[in-house]
């Protein structure tokens, strides 16, 4: 709270009266601050006759006591001086951004630049314009509004229970910022937009990953982020994935040419079937001019080294039927079932051809409770049943080779496992394996969480 006192000389006459901050900067000299009297009665030698900015004064008086106050003015101590010429509500400290005389005062500058500190409304007290008001009325409606509101003051410390302090009666503002700040113009971003294509599993849809999106936007809110739902897969996700890469890499295409986007950086965000979509996706030669613009790449629960070596019997034999029933040649490929030869099967090519270590982020986040998809293969990293496996065993070792050496050499590349475990109810769906697979999708805790401490470090 700022308050105001007239300044007394040596011989205890009131001299030119001015605006002073109260307390006055004591801390910052080793003096306590001013107190009024025990029963807070309000000072009667409020005055205000020269508004002025914030300016060091030199109070050239010895030292003589001021009325209801156990504490004098020292010899040449400095007093901070506040402009009041705008009031203010009891919630905000008012500062004009207009210069204004100041008396003058030997060794010290007339004239203080600053800068207002926030654009608020008006208060209850309105405004007191200096150049409508002559000096005379003006001290005598600030006087009128200044004793308002130290009584308004006392009435409210009176009603509380506790003991508290009024922010305005702190010191120092604690930022100069205004609470809505201007708006940056376009201009000023030369790096263009932060592109994000989400892409579903397999009999998903667009939608599958809206709290992924919901959540970064929340967390990174003055980032240049344009999300792509991918919906061109979701009316047929049990076709080949050479027919689902070619729908996707259409629409990333199609999406940067029908809105214009100047691309700055592409990050990518795949569940289960829809990790090993993208990585197809980046081998295309249409798509090679945008792999200097590659950012991030976050795997959620992705099938990168198949379904081969699954544990769980229950859901190998699902699988094994869907693949009959739909005809499906994704299923029918991650199961390298596809070529007779293993090393000409889709998955071992895919992993000769270059792609994730063009991003600058590639993180797997996998779950030891998901059964739909193997613990290993979303890690990309041996199992021991491929250790033990002298026929496919051999060819799964150079897949991993394959898509981790060309990550370790990469320098500007990081590659981040992330475990997850889910706290789950015991039920069928956890049983097989399903609940810990969609988990990552519609777990707000999970995604709250991940982000907040990880997440969201990737897609700055």
């Amino acid at each position: 709270m700022k308050r105001s006192s007239s300044v007394i000389s040596d011989s205890g006459i009131e001299s030119e009266p001015s605006s002073v901050a109260w307390p006055v900067e004591a801390a910052l000299r080793g003096r306590p601050p001013l107190d009024f009297s025990s029963e807070r009665e309000i000072p009667q030698q409020i005055v205000l006759k020269h508004p002025v900015h914030r300016t060091p004064l030199d109070c050239q008086s010895k030292a003589s006591k001021i009325p209801n106050s156990g504490l004098a003015f020292v010899n040449k101590k400095m007093v901070e001086v506040v402009n009041m010429s705008v009031s203010c509500a009891p919630t905000c400290l008012p500062f004009s951004s207009v210069l204004r005389d100041s008396p003058s005062i030997s060794g010290m500058s007339t004239r203080q630049t600053t800068s207002p500190i926030t654009h608020q409304p008006l208060g209850s007290f309105g405004i007191i314009s200096s150049s409508s008001l002559s000096p005379l009325n003006m001290d005598e409606e600030t006087n009128e509004r200044m004793l308002n509101f130290y009584k308004a003051k006392e009435e409210l410390f009176k009603e509380l229970s506790f003991q508290a302090s009024l922010y305005s009666d702190l010191p120092f503002l604690a930022s100069d910022l205004p609470y809505f700040p201007p708006e940056e113009d376009d201009e000023e971003f030369d790096d263009g937009i932060h592109l994000v294509v989400c892409v579903h599993g397999l009999d998903g849809n667009s939608a599958d990953l809206r709290l992924v999106k919901t959540f970064i936007e929340l967390g990174l809110p003055g980032s240049r982020l344009d999300f792509l739902m991918s919906e061109r897969n979701q009316a047929d996700t049990f076709a080949d994935f050479d027919a689902m890469t070619d729908r996707l890499l259409d629409e990333i295409i199609q999406h940067i040419q029908l809105y214009n986007l100047t691309i700055g950086r592409i990050s990518f965000i795949g569940h289960s079937l829809g990790n090993v979509i993208i990585r197809s996706v980046l081998t295309r030669p249409r798509f090679r001019c945008y792999l200097p613009k590659l950012h991030t790449f976050l795997s959620l629960s992705g099938p990168h080294l198949g379904t081969l070596y699954n544990n769980s019997t229950l859901v190998s034999t699902g699988l094994w039927l869907m693949q009959k029933l739909k005809k499906s040649g994704s299923l029918l490929q991650l199961t390298f079932r596809d070529h007779v030869d293993p090393r000409k099967t889709f998955l071992y090519l895919l992993s000769q051809k270059p792609g994730l270590q063009f991003f600058k982020n590639v993180v797997l986040v996998a779950s030891p409770q998901d059964r739909y998809v193997p613990f290993h293969s979303a890690r990309i990293e041996m199992c021991k049943t491929a250790l033990k496996d002298r026929t496919t065993g051999p060819v799964y070792t150079e897949m991993i080779n394959n898509l981790l050496q060309p990550l370790v050499e990469a320098k500007e590349c990081r590659l981040i496992r992330q475990n997850v475990f889910h706290a789950l109810p015991n039920t069928a769906n956890t049983l097989i394996g399903r609940a810990a697979h969609i988990a990552v999708l519609d777990s707000e805790l999970f995604l709250e969480k991940f982000f907040l401490v990880a997440g969201l470090n990737y897609f700055k």
